[in-house]
């Protein structure tokens, strides 16, 4: 790895007003002046630090003297999100094992930068109950706990004809328990999960496991398209490759 180079962008990445020039240019094409006025800084400043954008091969100058990003740029743009999250949530990330996910979803992780992070075991457990009970779709989860305590509402749901799919750790003395007795419910057993994961079409919980390979008492709610679409496709990862239980 060529540490000067990466030293360099980080440097450049490190103003905020560069990286306003950056989020600014990402929905449009503009000149000086018109930065200048949208990330409120003086024409001068603008000028100087669109000259580091432009050294850094990260904006380029268009024949009628407008900005715009170049596709370097943009691909370092798409990356700082998950960067940004890592950084917000780095005490969470310091005790909570990411390296059990496949490597796509981590490069992903900047899709789960709207969440929210929850630090309260029974705000974690209200909340999953919340997302059940509002469901009007389905109610996907990943689990290596014992689920009764929500059985009353899954019972309710089911009765109602919301799908429920469960990936459940094999060292489960009792799977049964993950859902009401008797219900019709989609199973699936694998030897290793990465975390609790719990979903519903309006709303998911995301909480990784403890660095000693634990459920912890933290985890992140997020109700965005793209936090959605990331924990959706992580839990079909697993569901794909979990063995089938009857």
């Amino acid at each position: 790895m060529d540490s000067d180079r990466i030293e360099n962008l980080f440097f450049n990445l490190a103003s905020e007003s560069r990286t306003d020039i950056l989020y600014t240019l990402s929905t449009d094409t503009l000149r000086m002046n018109e930065i200048a006025r949208k990330i409120d800084i003086t024409a001068t400043e603008a000028s100087r630090q669109i000259q580091r954008l432009l050294e850094e091969s990260l904006i380029q100058k268009q024949p009628d003297s407008t900005y715009t990003l170049t596709n370097y740029g943009k691909l370092v743009l798409h990356m700082l999100p998950s960067l940004d999250f890592v950084y917000k949530h780095k005490h969470y990330f310091l005790n909570h094992d990411v390296w059990r996910l496949p490597p796509q979803f981590i490069n992903r992780l900047g899709e789960l930068s709207k969440g929210t992070l929850c630090e309260e075991i029974a705000e974690i457990v209200d909340g999953i109950e919340n997302m059940m009970q509002s469901s009007e779709d389905y109610v996907y989860v990943i689990t290596d706990q014992v689920m009764s305590v929500h059985n009353r509402v899954m019972t309710e749901q089911l009765s109602k004809g919301i799908k429920f799919r469960a990936i459940i750790h094999e060292r489960l003395v009792d799977p049964s328990h993950v859902d009401p007795s008797g219900a019709d419910v989609d199973r699936r057993v694998l030897s290793s999960i990465p975390g609790l994961l719990s979903i519903t079409e309006k709303k998911a919980l995301v909480a990784f496991l403890t660095m000693d390979g634990k459920v912890g008492n933290a985890g992140f709610f997020g109700s965005d398209a793209s936090f959605l679409r990331w924990a959706n496709d992580l839990f079909l990862y697993y569901w794909d490759i979990a063995n089938r239980r009857t």
